[in-house]
C-alpha cells in the first residue's frame, strides 16, 4: 500500500501528460479543420463559388461511386473502420456555362496508435450525355523517379479502370480497352462501353490536351450518367485547384459532343 502511495505523484503526473497529450491532439486537430474551412470559404468567395456542408455536401456522383469504395465493404473494412466514410463540405462553381462540384469526404480507419482519418477530394462537372468511359494514367517511375518494371500496375494503368462503372454493370454492357493513337496510348489507359464512340470523343486535339496536361489533371477520369468526375486520395487542396479545375474543363471543351446542360444535378 506503502508503495502505492509513494508511487502516486509520479502516477498522477503521467496521467496529467496523457490527458494533456490527447487535448493537444484535439485541440490541433480542431483548428487545423477550421483553418482549412476558412481556406475553402475564401477560395469559393474569390472564385465566385459558395460552400455547403453536411447533408448539403454529397458528391453527384455519389451513387455511381460511394466514397473510398476500396476501404468500405466486407468484413476485415467493416473491423478496420473507426468511423464510416461520410462528405462534409462541398464547393459549387459556375465557369462560363459549366457546373462543377468539389466535395470532401473523410473516414476514420484503426491504426496501430489510434484512429488514422483519411480524406477523398472528387471534382465532378456536368455536362451532356456522353458514352460511359475511364481513363488513367500511365506511370513509369515511382514517386522517387525510379524506372517501374515493365508490366507493374502502374505502367499499365488498368487496375483502377478495368472494372465496368454502375451504369454499364447495371445493365451487363460490354467493358474494353480502348487503343488510343499515340501519343495518347503511352500516356493513357482507356476503357469504355462503346469503343467506336468513345474513339471519337478523344479526337487528336484532346489526345493532345490530355498527353500535354497530364500534369494538372488527375490521374483517373469518368465519363458516365452526365458527369465528368474523379476522385483523389486527399483534401481540396486550395492552391491546386484552380489549376486542376482549368485542366478539366479545358479537356472537355475539346471533346466532341461535351456542352454544359443547365439543369445541375442535386
Amino acid at each position: 500500500m506503502e508503495v502505492w502511495i509513494d508511487l502516486s505523484p509520479l502516477l498522477g503526473a503521467m496521467a496529467l501528460g496523457i490527458g494533456l497529450l490527447f487535448w493537444w491532439q484535439w485541440h490541433s486537430a480542431r483548428k487545423e479543420q477550421r483553418e482549412h474551412v476558412e481556406a475553402l470559404t475564401a477560395l469559393a468567395a474569390r472564385l465566385g463559388g459558395t460552400v455547403s456542408h453536411a447533408e448539403n455536401a454529397t458528391a453527384w456522383s455519389a451513387e455511381l461511386l460511394r466514397p473510398f469504395r476500396n476501404f468500405t465493404g466486407g468484413f476485415i473494412n467493416w473491423l478496420g473502420t473507426e468511423r464510416r466514410p461520410r462528405f462534409e463540405i462541398a464547393l459549387d462553381f459556375e465557369r462560363g456555362a459549366w457546373r462543377l462540384r468539389v466535395t470532401e469526404a473523410s473516414m476514420e480507419r484503426r491504426g496501430s496508435n489510434g484512429a488514422v482519418t483519411r480524406h477523398e477530394c472528387r471534382i465532378e462537372v456536368t455536362t451532356a450525355a456522353l458514352p460511359p468511359v475511364k481513363l488513367a494514367r500511365r506511370l513509369y517511375t515511382d514517386f522517387l523517379g525510379r524506372p517501374l518494371k515493365p508490366g507493374d500496375v502502374l505502367t499499365e494503368g488498368t487496375a483502377v479502370i478495368k472494372e465496368p462503372p454502375v451504369t454499364v454493370a447495371e445493365r451487363q454492357g460490354e467493358w474494353q480497352r480502348l487503343w488510343l493513337p499515340e501519343p495518347g496510348n503511352s500516356q493513357y489507359a482507356v476503357f469504355a462501353h462503346d469503343p467506336a464512340a468513345a474513339n471519337r470523343m478523344f479526337n487528336r486535339e484532346a489526345l493532345e490536351y490530355l498527353v500535354e496536361n497530364a500534369d494538372a489533371l488527375p490521374f483517373v477520369l469518368t465519363f458516365e450518367a452526365g458527369l465528368l468526375y474523379a476522385t483523389m486520395p486527399h483534401r481540396i487542396v486550395p492552391e491546386a485547384l484552380p489549376k486542376t479545375l482549368d485542366a478539366v474543363l479545358g479537356l472537355l471543351e475539346r471533346i466532341p459532343g461535351a456542352e454544359p446542360v443547365e439543369n445541375v444535378r442535386r
